[in-house]
């Protein structure tokens, strides 16, 4: 086979073209520092970095799903935790209340002290996070989530949906919460001993109302509270029975009555056959003075002193006390999303390195590999040129 001349100088301009062309590209390289400097020089490596970019931005969107859940939880935290102190002072007013020796005028004060604790609160229930959401409201955040109606009962207007938001491949954390869920009511034993629910409000409201109860002297004596041995009683000084009588609790009303213009005590028996001492009307908060000695009634002896009905806020100390619980597990709920939501964002940090990493690996330049490499092509390139040089002046007429 036969080269020509012509032959000889492309084949030899080709070959230093593209040492050239090898020894630019790598140099490229090194300037820039990626290894792929256009789509065309590996579409396989382009799509691979391509798929990495699409899985660190989900990764970094899922990221930015994380912070804004452990914003919200903090707001609610904060929240909560301010409706937590409140009704630790609620219950504190509550066990001051039910002392006998605090008048029906600290009451009233008391009472407007958890009037406003009542106001502080439902501040709180309609708070709203940096975004100007209802935090309490559910899936309706839009909306105040309690409303207080012209009668001042408080209802709730959200519901109980929970919205979820994405924070990884295959987890989603709530985003909202039910006011229910968190203001949660109390279960409470009516006349008749069914259970009925009292909502959180109604409960402060029950309170309040007990406590601007008009205070009055009240004794109650059960049958099986009657003395075996004597029969007397003494009621602000009236002698009522002498002790060799035995009256029953049906004699006792009548005797204790015939002598109301004296005492100003009126006596009836209630529905479950207990005898019920009362002051007459206008004496409400006078004392009731028995015997300094047990009498007929092996309960009661000394001056009785007025108050309201102690069952009421022995109530109001329980069902505070329960609101304050409820609050505490919603806080407990919270900071174990909080705990749930940093773990996870810990998680997809680790993720966004890993993946950063094996794009940097498809797109960064190795620098000591392509150092190497392009000083290697450029001894070729030099080493072409130059034999090109010298091959391009053989002639045969230099041997003629």
């Amino acid at each position: 086979m036969q080269i020509s001349t012509q032959q000889f100088y492309d084949r030899s301009l080709r070959n230093m073209q593209n040492t050239q062309s090898d020894a630019a590209k790598t140099n490229e390289q090194l300037s820039t520092g990626k290894a792929l400097i256009r789509p065309s020089d590996d579409t396989d490596k382009l799509r691979t970095i391509g798929n990495l970019e699409r899985a660190i931005n989900k990764v970094q969107s899922y990221n930015t799903n994380v912070d804004h859940l452990i914003n919200r939880y903090a707001t609610e935290e904060v929240a909560l935790t301010s409706a937590s102190d409140i009704l630790v002072r609620a219950r504190e007013l509550a066990i001051q209340a039910s002392n006998a020796t605090v008048s029906s005028e600290d009451r009233k004060i008391i009472a407007i002290e958890v009037d406003g604790l009542k106001s502080e609160l439902l501040a709180l229930a309609n708070a709203k996070d940096v975004n100007g959401q209802a935090m309490f409201a559910g899936a309706k955040t839009s909306v105040e989530p309690f409303v207080v109606a012209a009668d001042g009962e408080v209802s709730y207007q959200g519901d109980s949906r929970k919205t979820m938001i994405e924070v990884s491949e295959n987890r989603q954390l709530p985003k909202n919460r039910s006011g229910l869920e968190v203001f949660t009511g109390v279960t409470r034993l009516d006349e008749n001993g069914k259970e009925e629910r009292i909502n959180f409000f109604s409960v402060l409201n029950d309170f309040k109302e007990s406590l601007l109860l008009e205070q009055k002297t009240q004794v109650k004596v059960a049958a099986n509270e009657l003395s075996a041995t004597t029969g007397e009683l003494t009621i602000n000084g009236v002698q009522i029975a002498q002790p060799a009588e035995r009256p029953t609790l049906a004699e006792f009303v009548t005797l204790i009555n015939a002598e109301t213009p004296r005492t100003n005590v009126l006596a009836a028996l209630d529905e479950e056959g207990n005898l019920v001492l009362e002051n007459a009307p206008g004496f409400e908060t006078d004392n009731m003075v028995f015997g300094d000695n047990l009498g007929a009634f092996t309960n009661v002896a000394g001056t009785v002193t007025p108050s309201i009905d102690s069952r009421l806020m022995e109530r109001s100390i329980s069902e505070v006390g329960a609101l304050h619980n409820n609050i505490a597990v919603a806080l407990g709920r919270i900071g174990s999303e909080v705990q749930n939501a940093e773990h996870q964002k810990d998680i997809n940090l680790d993720n966004e390195v890993r993946l950063k990493q094996f794009k940097s690996s498809e797109v960064d330049v190795d620098f000591a590999e392509a150092v190497s490499r392009f000083n290697a092509e450029l001894a070729r390139l030099e080493a072409a040129q130059a034999s090109f040089a010298k091959l391009s002046q053989l002639s045969l007429f230099e041997y003629i």
